[in-house]
């Protein structure tokens, strides 16, 4: 039977994140008019109680945004902030009073597929530290940093106001330090690691059960009641593809193959994706190379290992395919580590 999912033009965002955009734009004296002009969006629109945006507006419109503040290279992360302080939505709710941080998980993981909000969270423990791992839920392209400089900050914050000023955590970044990157400290901490193999936010693993300060049985209960009584649209193709590559690494994924699991002829599958400004090559590269990168880091594997976990024929052509994802060798890779 086919399955039914969603796509970047379809309203499954929540316009809760959408209207603190455009607050911010006018905190910037840029009318909200202004941004949303061309996007088939109304302003009364936005502020019926529950009502969601299609994600490509959200795209479309943080593009716009910095594009017209390009002068502010801390516009993201301070967007981050205003989404993590604001109130109005459940997402939210249920980082604010959940008992601790893996009940806050948890209840997150549950929703994620309901209500759209273009980034995945990968959680895993090894050798006494959490990670949070931050990967796409759709192909980002030239809006990637952007999108993960907004979580990070938004996260960040909530967690140090959860857990306490102290508690230490480390913001990991996989690009380049910019020349002037004053606003980092700031936003993300003093413990920022530059070209790091993933984006996550690192913890020691006992802060998985510490209390947070904010707790309240009763509010948890009652944001994940009202996140379970709303009407989920179907999820996005490319969030169901990106977890199924992802959870099944020792699966060679064909098109043939995927369609098929999926319910739908290969043409079909083609043409979707490309709806959303993707293929099926580069989505399965994408996140076999950031499994790549994650597991040689985390666990020192070899090519061996790694060619074994990822399903490659031979060591020969995970080598290939790890120049393909990153434009080196694993080796190179490692010296730079």
């Amino acid at each position: 039977m086919s399955l039914k999912f969603a796509y970047l033009h379809d309203k499954r965002m929540p316009a809760h994140f959408l209207i603190t955009i455009l607050e911010l734009a006018e905190h910037y004296q840029i009318k909200p008019q202004h941004l949303i002009r061309g996007s088939q969006l109304f302003l009364e629109d936005l502020a019926y109680p529950g009502a969601q945006v299609a994600p490509i507006n959200v795209l479309i419109i943080l593009k716009k945004l910095k594009r017209e503040l390009a002068e502010q290279p801390q516009l993201a992360m301070e967007l981050g902030q205003r989404i993590a302080t604001g109130h109005g939505h459940v997402l939210f709710d249920l980082w604010r009073y959940a008992p601790d941080l893996h009940s806050a998980l948890t209840a997150w993981a549950r929703v994620q597929k309901g209500f759209e909000t273009l980034i995945q969270f990968n959680v895993e423990r090894h050798q006494g530290k959490l990670y949070i791992r931050l990967t796409e839920s759709a192909s980002l392209s030239t809006q990637q940093r952007m999108v993960f400089e907004i979580v990070l900050s938004a996260c960040r914050l909530l967690l140090k106001e959860q857990l306490g000023a102290q508690t230490w955590i480390q913001i990991e970044l996989p690009w380049s330090q910019p020349g002037q990157d004053f606003h980092y400290p700031v936003y993300l901490g003093e413990h920022v690691r530059f070209n790091a193999p993933r984006c996550a936010i690192v913890m020691s693993d006992e802060v998985m059960y510490q209390p947070f300060k904010e707790a309240s049985t009763l509010r948890f209960a009652q944001a994940k009641r009202s996140a379970s009584q709303v009407s989920h649209p179907p999820q996005l193709l490319q969030a169901h593809l990106r977890r199924l590559f992802r959870k099944n690494l020792g699966q060679a994924w064909s098109l043939d193959y995927t369609a098929n699991y999926l319910g739908m002829s290969p043409a079909t599958l083609k043409r979707r994706l490309k709806q959303d400004g993707t293929n099926f090559k580069l989505l399965v590269d994408e996140v076999r190379g950031q499994e790549a990168l994650h597991l040689m880091d985390l666990n020192q594997w070899n090519n061996s290992q790694l060619a074994s976990t990822m399903a490659f024929a031979d060591v020969h052509s995970f080598r290939r395919a790890f120049k393909r994802w990153t434009g080196s060798v694993p080796s190179a890779f490692r010296c730079g580590s």
